[in-house]
């Protein structure tokens, strides 16, 4: 499976990072060390989310819709009106607040030394894209290769049962065991 920042960086075949980065007028080193920056955060509102059977529900229906597929797809459309709307509704689900989402791009600004307005446009567009690539992996569309034990498909699955759909079953919380199997993958690695 795939971590965060590989779902971001890798989106579009690496273009998606190329378009923020002339986007936002930054070189594309500045724009990946500013994703790498963010990951943390949205780790940690993933994980709130994962220890709420409400945050997980909230989470699961609005992964399902596949509505934000088309960001992952050509993060031009992340950029539009729609998409950045999108993107601070995903960023209010995984923050709770405007106040954490400045005081992210505050934190990032301190470790990359891109400045807090960049990073500040940059959150939603990262929060939809990013929502795009986990429908994308959760259906199978991405990865194929690392899908098959992946614990966001046993999510969807888990989901889909409680749905009425058929489903071979899980145990557990998923949405736990993702976010734990995303970050963690990087911390074995040694990537800070």
């Amino acid at each position: 499976m795939m971590t965060l920042f590989e779902t971001l960086t890798r989106a579009q075949d690496g273009e998606a990072l190329k378009t923020m980065a002339r986007q936002f007028g930054i070189s594309e080193r500045q724009t990946e060390q500013a994703i790498e920056a963010l990951m943390p955060a949205f780790s940690a509102g993933l994980k709130r989310n994962a220890s709420d059977p409400m945050g997980v529900a909230g989470f699961m229906q609005a992964l399902s819709t596949g509505q934000h597929a088309k960001y992952f797809e050509d993060v031009h459309n992340a950029f539009a009106p729609e998409g950045v709307e999108e993107g601070n509704g995903i960023l209010g689900h995984l923050f709770g607040s405007k106040e954490v989402s400045r005081a992210v791009a505050a934190q990032a600004e301190q470790a990359t030394g891109v400045g807090q307005d960049i990073l500040k446009q940059m959150l939603p567009v990262v929060a939809a894209t990013l929502m795009g690539g986990l429908f994308k992996q959760s259906t199978g569309q991405v990865a194929p290769s690392r899908q098959a034990a992946s614990p966001m498909a046993a999510m969807m699955e888990q989901f889909m049962a409680a749905q009425g759909q058929p489903s071979q079953g899980t145990s557990g919380n998923p949405l736990a065991d993702m976010v734990a199997q995303m970050f963690g993958g990087e911390a074995a690695a040694g990537r800070p």
